[in-house]
């Protein structure tokens, strides 16, 4: 114990010697003055001061020191109560005022040491409480600060550097896995010392993962702590403590956190080892987010340079339709700029058709397509799919130079029909005319009917070709308030005598309270004869043959549904294409491929929709969606082998 005497000892030397001599080892400094003892007290740090209060500036000197960590004893004659009372107030812990009587002496030190040993303890604890605080404090703010960046030069020096703070050592560093996981590799290096002992010198750029002290922390997946003492590194680096802490996120070690001590001899300690390990892992999870961010700009760089350099236009929005991409082409055809990117689709594109075809939203994975038209009299074919993670991808495709052709050959096709069927006219009725110049044989007789036979063909085929090519035209429709039931019922009855003599059993399911639909009556029974003759057609005999409408949602659903012999996969596509004609094998094949373009092109002219499903050998529905009031016709889910018209 070191202790201070600060006025007139008298006895107390050879009072505290004997103390010394039966209880432990007392050093004692005995000074005059308050003057003389104040400069010592640094260098001295004494564990206990008698203060005579007799001497000049005791008070003041009480005053001074109170929270110093030494016990402050009053010595001297006896005080009054108010003076006892001040000399509290003052920093007295206890009063010595019979120095001269060893009992009293020994019990006084004791109690001093005591209230001494109790105060340090205190004072420990409130520095290690408020060295925590400060410690939490700190994790705080750079928490903050790591989340407020996505920069991994930004996130690590701030990494080490507040590592340093927290732990007092003298330096850190930062070392990250390498891609192949066998190596680490020093990102950060900080130095609270002067170069060139503080330099990175000696400290390692890349240190293996399997034979060093840095890699046991990525091996063992906890604090390697070395101290006090020397330590001569695997790095060749001597330390007098270290600190390495690995970086962990999501179960997986990016790197290790590191501090040390190569000059100072104070330890880091377990609470040392709890910051920087609470820090670490703050640390993992910044950089981990940094990685992630890099990785995302790097991809969304490339797609970007990818999109720019695609001729056809191209945007894509999430699930919100805020639009994330738009490349150069659909800049310049739908008029928007680069302020554009991350605003609602909505707020900045006005076109009517586009926003239409998000109006459909497709399920995850499946497209829906629309043409649509561009004020310099350019038209696309825009795709919308729907893209999990991502949104919705439109991909627009020019067919303005196909649509010429389409307007060019359709005119052609008018033409020539109506220039064929002058001359065919005449050639029927001279035909027709032959049994009355006089009466043919046999064979001529058979000679005529084939004629008869292929010209009625060939008229057929000017036939839908003028129609095709009206429908297609825009020639006007008759529309008029439609009831679909008689409608249907008008077609099944002419239907039915071909039905009959193939042995077919025909049905119609209508409910009685059917909406009435808006529609052209003689264009829409075109349709249902269409597909029920195809449907007697391609049934084998005894089949049998269902006509069923049902009103959803504000639309009717009119279903041809035979038991034929199916639409084999590789064709269903393409059964709405002209002229298309299925082929199989061992028969002869029939009609002009022109039936089912007439029919998707009058359905969709009413605003509706038309698709099939087929399985084959077991037969084939064919499926027609009218709106009964205005909008567009809702997206049923679609069944298996269903194919819908392409455009």
């Amino acid at each position: 114990m070191r202790i201070m005497i600060i006025g007139e000892p008298g006895a107390l030397p050879e009072t505290l010697a004997r103390y010394r001599e039966d209880h432990r080892p007392v050093k004692i400094h005995t000074f005059p003055s308050v003057e003389a003892a104040e400069p010592r007290l640094e260098d001295l740090a004494p564990d206990l001061i008698l203060l005579d209060w007799r001497v000049s500036g005791a008070r003041a000197f009480l005053e001074r020191n109170r929270r110093r960590p030494f016990g402050l004893v009053v010595i001297g004659p006896p005080l009054s109560a108010a003076d006892l009372v001040d000399m509290v107030r003052r920093g007295a812990l206890d009063f010595l005022l019979a120095p001269d009587h060893p009992d009293e002496v020994f019990a006084c030190l004791l109690r001093a040491a005591a209230a001494v040993q109790e105060r340090r303890r205190s004072a420990g604890m409130a520095d290690r409480l408020r060295r925590q605080l400060q410690q939490l404090s700190a994790l705080y703010e750079v928490g903050q600060a790591m989340t407020a960046s996505l920069r991994l030069e930004e996130i690590l020096p701030l990494i080490v550097d507040t590592a340093i703070h927290l732990t007092g050592a003298e330096e850190g560093g930062v070392w990250l896995m390498g891609e192949d996981g066998e190596a680490l590799y020093l990102h950060v290096h900080r130095s609270r010392l002067p170069e060139p002992l503080g330099g990175a010198s000696g400290v390692p750029e890349r240190v293996a993962v399997a034979d060093s002290l840095l890699g046991r922390a990525v091996r063992t997946g906890r604090p390697i702590l070395l101290g006090p003492g020397a330590h001569p590194l695997d790095t060749g680096i001597l330390v007098r403590s270290l600190l390495y802490v690995p970086l962990r996120a999501q179960g997986q070690i990016l790197g290790v956190l590191g501090v040390i001590n190569r000059f100072s001899t104070s330890p880091f300690s377990e609470d040392d080892v709890h910051a920087l390990t609470m820090l670490g892992d703050q640390a993992a999870v910044a950089i981990e987010k940094a990685r992630l961010f890099e990785a995302i700009r790097a991809a969304k760089s490339r797609l970007e340079a990818i999109l720019q350099g695609i001729e056809e236009p191209v945007l894509v929005t999430d699930f919100e339709e805020n639009l994330l991409l738009i490349n150069r082409s659909a800049r310049q055809h739908l008029g928007l700029g680069a302020a554009a990117v991350g605003r609602p689709l909505r707020a900045v594109l006005a076109h009517e058709e586009l926003l239409a075809l998000f109006d459909r939203k497709p399920p995850l994975g499946q497209t829906v397509r629309q043409e649509v038209a561009f004020p310099n009299r350019l038209t696309f074919q825009a795709s919308l799919t729907a893209v999990e993670g991502v949104g919705y991808v439109v991909v627009m495709q020019d067919i303005t130079y196909l649509k010429e052709l389409d307007r060019i050959k359709s005119e052609f096709v008018s033409i020539v029909s109506h220039d064929v069927r002058t001359p065919l006219t005449t050639i029927r009725g001279y035909v027709s005319l032959l049994p009355r110049v006089g009466p043919l044989n046999p064979r001529q007789q058979e000679f005529v009917e084939r004629v008869e036979r292929a010209m009625q063909t060939i008229v057929e085929l000017l036939n839908n070709l003028l129609d095709l090519s009206r429908l297609e035209s825009g020639y006007a429709l008759a529309m008029e308030l439609c009831a679909l039931p008689e409608i249907l019922d008008e077609a099944v009855q002419i239907i039915r005598p071909q039905a009959e003599s193939k042995g077919h059993t025909l049905v119609l399911e209508i409910p009685p309270d059917l909406p009435p639909v808006d529609g052209d009556p003689r264009r829409l029974e075109q349709v249902f004869l269409n597909l029920l003759s195809n449907a007697v057609k391609y049934t084998p005999p005894g089949g049998r043959i269902i006509v069923r409408a049902r009103e959803q949602d504000g639309y009717i659903a009119v279903q041809v549904i035979d038991t034929g012999v199916g639409i084999p996969p590789a064709d269903l596509p393409h059964i709405f294409s002209k002229f298309y004609r299925i082929r199989r094998e061992g028969e002869a094949t029939e009609g002009t491929g022109l039936g089912l373009a007439i029919v998707k092109s009058i359905v969709e002219r009413h605003g509706g929709r038309v698709w099939a499903e087929s399985e084959v050998g077991k037969g084939s529905t064919f499926t027609v969606l009218l709106p009964c009031r205005a909008g567009p016709p809702p997206r049923l889910e679609p069944g298996a082998r269903r194919q819908e018209p392409s455009g």
